[in-house]
């Protein structure tokens, strides 16, 4: 992950999506992060998600 996180041309933080998206059963686990790299010279698009549990 570090790798890829070294040679994205840029990093987008994913925001909260807000009560709309809560599942039928409610919140199971909401603490966690999301981030898109781009790396156009790789042609590679990549998401992690880290939780903080």
């Amino acid at each position: 992950m570090f790798d890829r996180l070294a040679a994205a041309d840029a990093v987008h933080c994913l925001g909260e999506l807000g009560d709309e998206a809560i599942h039928d059963w409610g919140r199971v686990h909401d603490c966690f992060h999301e981030f898109v790299l781009i790396d156009r010279s790789a042609a590679r698009l990549t998401l992690v998600v880290a939780a903080d549990d």
